[in-house]
């Protein structure tokens, strides 16, 4: 790959773009993130834009095709000439999500997944992108590693909080980080992208939410970087775990990170896993309680919902020691009830405490922190935004080269 990145990359950027063609994709060719969510966003509001999905997943590639959404091999000709005339690279992790080799001439939208507090990118110095910035004054290296060293023209934000952050993380001036919000909450908001999501979700997958439960509760433990087990450590007894969910006529969906190493024990009608390959951001704002610890989905949740969180960090000093450095101070940037124990996480079920109505201040100071520029629903604003990217670019390359080009107004 490196070869064709010094030679066919260079030459494949002159190729001439078209501004209504538009090429999504995910990290490892799977739907989801906030570029599933803006895609069918696109196909139900703006078929005008030729969006297509981009995946190396044959059965992936057939499924939305069956379904009479536009979709693409990655490596098939229909799926390169369509990423190759694309204006817009639209995605969650980097322009690989895509195909990095037809990248070159497109405005590389990165979406991202999640706001939060921990390092990332060149940020987190254990990682895979901070340790490769030394090769970027080599041209040969940064060719051959240019999957880790090319950089978005912008990265989606949701508060000027986030957008220091993540300007700080990606390297990149803060106007390249517009204050957009994120596309993947958007079913709380548009009752149309819940219904088409929710649809086609559960013809891929198992449908949630069949039996008659009262309450509906889900624990989203965040990926711990050493790979460590520590669901045992975390739910130590399912029996108990159960009856205390049974006397509210709750269920317990268990949604693990795909990294993470273990499984729950599928033996009790109140614990359950999240049925394998279904999103869960359709049903997000469904759920009267989420159970969690480090993960971004805490700042989603409160997003939609004004109760129901609970910060279960039962390994929090092991975590920062082990696993992941958090930027900010933890305690100060979170909300909901918070418990390391799990005897208090059963009594906390138990007496409902997280389900009372709450006017908690720090509530409200997290979202305006994480969330106070963020549209709802946010893919609108995001394909205005991207349409005067490109069309800017547009007139760029139809004019000599020289100054600089414009940004949109909103960042």
């Amino acid at each position: 790959m490196g070869l064709l990145n010094l030679t066919v990359y260079p030459l494949l950027s002159l190729v001439p773009r078209d501004e209504q063609r538009w090429a999504f994709g995910h990290q490892g060719g799977e739907f989801a993130g906030n570029s599933k969510y803006l895609y069918l966003w696109l196909s139900i509001h703006r078929p005008d834009i030729q969006a297509s999905w981009i995946t190396p997943d044959k059965a992936l590639q057939r499924f939305l095709t069956d379904a009479g959404y536009r979709s693409h091999r990655k490596w098939s000709v229909g799926g390169i000439l369509h990423a190759l005339r694309s204006s817009a690279h639209l995605f969650d992790h980097s322009a690989s999500d895509v195909n990095l080799l037809v990248s070159g001439g497109a405005r590389l939208i990165n979406l991202w997944h999640g706001v939060g507090l921990k390092a990332t990118q060149l940020g987190d110095k254990g990682g895979v992108i901070s340790r490769h910035q030394k090769y970027r004054r080599n041209w040969f290296m940064r060719a051959l590693f240019l999957d880790y060293l090319k950089r978005p023209s912008i990265v989606v934000t949701t508060s000027p909080f986030m957008q220091a952050h993540f300007s700080s993380q990606f390297d990149l001036p803060r106007e390249r980080c517009p204050r957009l919000g994120y596309p993947r909450l958007d079913p709380a908001s548009d009752t149309t992208l819940k219904a088409v999501a929710a649809a086609l979700d559960s013809k891929w997958s198992e449908k949630p939410f069949e039996d008659s439960f009262a309450e509906r509760y889900i624990y989203l433990p965040t990926y711990r970087d050493t790979e460590r087990p520590f669901m045992e450590e975390a739910l130590p007894d399912l029996d108990r775990l159960s009856t205390t969910l049974a006397a509210r006529n709750a269920v317990l969906y268990v949604k693990l990170h795909p990294r993470t190493t273990g499984t729950i024990p599928d033996m009790h009608a109140n614990i359950r896993p999240w049925p394998a390959g279904l999103d869960y951001y359709a049903w997000l704002d469904e759920f009267d309680i989420l159970i969690t610890d480090y993960s971004s989905v805490l700042y989603d949740y409160l997003f939609v919902r004004s109760r129901g969180a609970i910060l279960y960090t039962f390994d929090l000093a092991r975590y920062l020691r082990e696993d992941r450095q958090l930027l900010y101070p933890y305690a100060e940037n979170v909300a909901g009830v918070r418990t390391s124990s799990f005897g208090d996480l059963c009594e906390i079920l138990k007496q409902g405490v997280a389900l009372h109505p709450s006017c908690d201040k720090q509530l409200e100071r997290v979202r305006e922190k994480f969330w106070s520029s963020s549209a709802a629903p946010a893919s609108p604003e995001i394909v205005r935004y991207v349409e005067a990217l490109v069309d800017r670019e547009m007139k760029r390359r139809d004019r000599p080269r020289s100054g600089n080009v414009t940004m949109p107004e909103r960042a």
